[in-house]
């Protein structure tokens, strides 16, 4: 899998080089006080608002894959509009 970063306040999903912001994560589920979630491919962490405790994860939360989710649904209209442009 690939490295993933969450950063709700930004509605922001980051899969390895790529990014989206802006995103409509409200659907996704995400815990209202989660900050942000930082996965290497393999484990990661999720950061909480006002906590300095975070908590370490060896999987993705069902909320991460619907983030995830998005940030295809983003890439997906990315590549489409490019493919749309004609060359001159």
């Amino acid at each position: 899998m690939a490295k993933v970063s969450i950063i709700v306040e930004d509605n922001a999903v980051y899969k390895d080089k790529y990014s989206y912001s802006g995103l409509d994560l409200s659907s996704c589920g995400i815990p209202t006080d989660v900050w942000a979630l930082q996965w290497d491919g393999s484990a990661g962490e999720i950061e909480y608002n006002g906590r300095d405790e975070n908590t370490t994860i060896t999987e993705l939360p069902t909320w991460a894959h619907a983030c995830l989710d998005k940030w295809q649904e983003a890439e997906d209209a990315r590549i489409a509009e490019e493919s749309d442009v004609t060359p001159e």
